[in-house]
């Protein structure tokens, strides 16, 4: 007996059977991850990366394009070949982009293809003395005496810190200044300083000035209490509502076929779900995994992007 298949089942399996043959020979030559994240989180990806080696075959090359919260890297990505070979790495700031600047050269949600999302490095809420604060609730409590008073060192005006702060604005009916910086460097010394009251940092960067009481961390972003800093209750413990943690993640090129996405995200689970590689890369260094995989992470972004979006219209964002 004869049976005839419609021409168009044949060719959704022979696409489908070429594009598992094309995964399971994945990867076939280095993989480029196009990065403009900063020190910390390239050195873990290049971590994650030599682990991922092992498996793959082939090394995870981190190439730099910093400038532009992205757009450069995001750029060079959009226009690589859909191959896998190429990813970029992401963040939160970098899917808020149609509400925060003019003329991108690509769209964050059409040109794209979601990987992974790989980690939440843990930012702390931090207090220089004069601030008169050792909570969150007293940080307020200090708002409310000291109208427009308090001011919060930030990178820029549509930074998370600066987010945070109209969000405290309107969430508690305080008002507070913002003062940007043009780097880490220039912020922490203000702070040390006492040219600022307040700020929203990586945890790292206050666990020593903390200890000596230069500064006083009142909370943390994490899911759980930072090993680093055990005393101090994290942001949802005491009553902050909203999200106010920052992401890294890995897009690919439209077009990347789902089969060498998951592939990709298989390998980076393997890694970082290795007991002995998480504590000392992630929980020692003030980071928690996340590790979604292509579908979930595209439901976290459409979440997230909503939330962020709420957050820039209490800062009456226009792209610019």
């Amino acid at each position: 007996m004869n049976i005839k298949f419609p021409a168009n089942l044949l060719c959704c399996v022979v696409l489908s059977a070429s594009n598992y043959v094309f995964a399971q020979s994945y990867p076939s030559k280095p993989v480029r991850l196009l990065s403009y994240s900063g020190a910390a989180i390239e050195t873990l990806m290049r971590v994650i990366g030599r682990e991922m080696q092992n498996g793959w075959g082939q090394p995870l090359i981190i190439e730099n394009r910093p400038g532009a919260n992205g757009i450069i890297a995001g750029e060079a990505c959009a226009h690589a070949p859909a191959d896998g070979h190429t990813l970029c790495m992401v963040d939160r700031t970098f899917i808020s982009l149609p509400q925060t600047a003019d003329q991108v050269p690509f769209d964050v949600y059409k040109d794209f293809a979601p990987v992974t999302n790989i980690v939440y490095p843990v930012l702390a809420l931090a207090v220089h003395p004069s601030a008169g604060a050792n909570s969150f609730g007293e940080l307020i409590a200090a708002a409310k005496k000291r109208p427009g008073e308090l001011n919060l060192a930030s990178l820029g005006w549509g930074t998370l810190p600066n987010l945070l702060r109209v969000w405290m604005q309107k969430e508690y009916g305080i008002s507070t200044m913002q003062i940007p910086y043009k780097n880490p460097g220039a912020l922490m010394g203000a702070m040390l300083a006492g040219e600022t009251h307040f700020t929203y940092f990586g945890v790292a960067n206050f666990t020593q000035h903390h200890a000596t009481g230069k500064l006083r961390v009142i909370a943390t972003s994490g899911a759980q209490r930072s090993p680093l800093l055990p005393e101090v209750p994290t942001m949802f413990e005491q009553g902050v509502s909203v999200d106010m943690r920052v992401w890294f993640g890995w897009f690919a090129p439209v077009g990347t076929t789902r089969e060498v996405r998951e592939r990709i995200h298989r390998e980076v689970q393997r890694v970082v779900n290795s007991p002995d590689f998480r504590e000392k890369n992630f929980t020692q260094q003030a980071m928690e995994v996340i590790g979604q995989g292509p579908d979930d992470f595209a439901a976290f972004i459409r979440k997230d992007a909503q939330t962020t979006a709420e957050l820039l219209k209490l800062l009456g964002a226009k792209p610019e």
